[in-house]
């Protein structure tokens, strides 16, 4: 017989403080279990077959919740008057096709590519000091990066003309530290930082791109763009709503990208084993001077940097997914066999990160907390299964971008741009390692404000172009 679980009270502060060892605590009692917190039923299922169980059943969604978080991102509507513009996440995920065929892909990594190339020459001052060491906080780096080029592959060449490209970067690392809790709907005062930042953003990043046209840009955001002007023609400040209801699609096209560049840079860097970023460079370098005829004949060659990603994921990865009781159900099947029983209004959040890569063996005997770059290259190395997103066993769990339905239709890009950063960087850029060598790598935590972790504190390095890369032939490093 179906039941409603029983709910734990009395958790908010430790809910809002330390969620990683409540989820510890309480999942000693079950993998499934209920809080009552602040007034709202919040569900939490750990355990993974029962996660897409719950992917897969028609009463669980979040269509209302996407109106809601859009609206309190962009700061200017009111969900209803969202709704009435008729463009929404549903809009954007119907141009997701173009995001993804081998084809599509290619033609993404040669603008992703051009636009690295494009943030070196457009940043010299600060990304490229003429053989000298520049210092700077890792994530703050790979903001950069991705910031400048993600952006101009997507929106084409008018994507941060004429602003400072670092301050631009700090704004949205203020907003994005913020941006959870702004989608939440926590009041205002407690958000005030990201709430400015997110206005910076629009005026000085967003609205020039509205108002100078998605020159370059790709197909899949400028359609989308069209739709947006069209839905505002007529609205007084129709080009400023439109820009702020880009904020939703910037924090997905960056945060999670930025923070897995971050903890793969972070392992490269700090890593004791020397032979393992020798053979990475050989690889990579291999790689270039192969002249692959497509993006995907590239990924293939770097099996090794292919396992370094995965056990980025494996350590940093913290995937977690979110839905909506639409309508009162019963799930049967559950673990442990359990028919649980769900209310309508109810929040179900779905943490695989229990679940995922259990019982793994690391090459010289290394264990599942130890990061170990070949790990997964006896995976990554197979021709078959290396046309895998992910090239992991069978009968391991990762599931960094959701599922279901809601599978996140960037997970293809959000690749990419690992990818070709990593080789980029690698390949153009020397890195000081004094200031991380014998500095503990950060445990992994369980949040809910990103399924990639936040790193907690700075990580200063240092960092120069390679001698023997100049500008003119840093160009075409990564694609032919």
């Amino acid at each position: 017989m179906a039941s409603y679980g029983l709910p734990y009270i009395g958790h908010g502060i430790q809910f809002l403080t330390n969620f990683s060892g409540l989820m510890d605590s309480l999942r000693r009692k079950d993998t499934i279990f209920t809080i009552i917190n602040f007034g709202k039923r919040m569900h939490f299922v750990t355990d993974y077959k029962s996660i897409r169980k719950i992917w897969a059943h028609p009463s669980f969604d979040f269509k209302d919740f996407a109106f809601q978080s859009e609206a309190n991102l962009s700061g200017l509507e009111t969900e209803e008057e969202l709704r009435a513009s008729g463009v929404g996440s549903a809009t954007l995920a119907q141009y997701a096709h173009t995001m993804r065929g081998d084809e599509e892909l290619n033609q993404l990594a040669v603008r992703f590519t051009k636009a690295l190339n494009e943030a070196v020459e457009e940043n010299h001052s600060v990304l490229h000091k003429d053989g000298m060491l520049s210092e700077m906080d890792l994530r703050e780096f790979c903001s950069m990066i991705v910031f400048f080029a993600a952006g101009r592959s997507l929106y084409g060449k008018h994507w941060l003309e004429g602003v400072n490209v670092r301050e631009a970067t700090r704004q949205y690392a203020l907003f994005d530290s913020d941006a959870p809790a702004i989608v939440a709907g926590l009041p205002k005062f407690l958000v005030r930082k990201g709430r400015r930042a997110r206005d910076y953003l629009v005026k000085h990043v967003l609205l020039p791109v509205i108002q100078k046209g998605c020159v370059g840009g790709h197909p899949y955001i400028s359609t989308y763009l069209q739709d947006l002007k069209r839905a505002y023609e007529n609205v007084p400040d129709g080009d400023i709503k439109v820009a702020s209801r880009l904020m939703g699609l910037l924090f997905a096209i960056n945060t999670n990208t930025i923070n897995m560049l971050f903890w793969c840079f972070l392992a490269r860097i700090h890593l004791a084993d020397e032979s393992l970023r020798q053979d990475l460079e050989k690889e990579m370098n291999q790689a270039m001077e192969a002249h692959p005829n497509s993006y995907l004949d590239c990924k293939r060659e770097m099996p090794l940097m292919n396992s370094v990603i995965i056990e980025a994921f494996r350590l940093h990865g913290d995937p977690n997914s979110f839905r909506i009781v639409e309508k009162d159900c019963v799930v049967s099947g559950l673990a442990g066999g359990k028919d649980l029983a769900f209310r309508k209004g109810d929040s179900v959040f779905l943490l695989s990160t229990y679940d995922q890569m259990q019982d793994i063996p690391g090459s010289d005997g290394n264990s599942r907390d130890v990061f170990d770059g070949r790990r997964w290259i006896e995976h990554t190395s197979n021709s078959e299964l290396n046309k895998a997103l992910l090239p992991v066993p069978p009968n391991q769990v990762l599931a960094p971008f959701g599922g279901g339905k809601h599978l996140c239709p960037g997970r293809f890009f959000a690749l990419l741009e690992m990818h070709l950063v990593v080789a980029f960087c690698f390949k153009n850029y020397e890195f000081d390692l004094e200031n991380v060598n014998g500095a503990v790598l950060p445990p992994k935590v369980v949040e809910l404000s990103a399924p990639i972790n936040q790193p907690k504190v700075p990580m200063m390095v240092k960092f120069a172009i390679e001698e023997d890369n100049d500008l003119e032939n840093v160009n075409g490093a990564v694609l032919p």
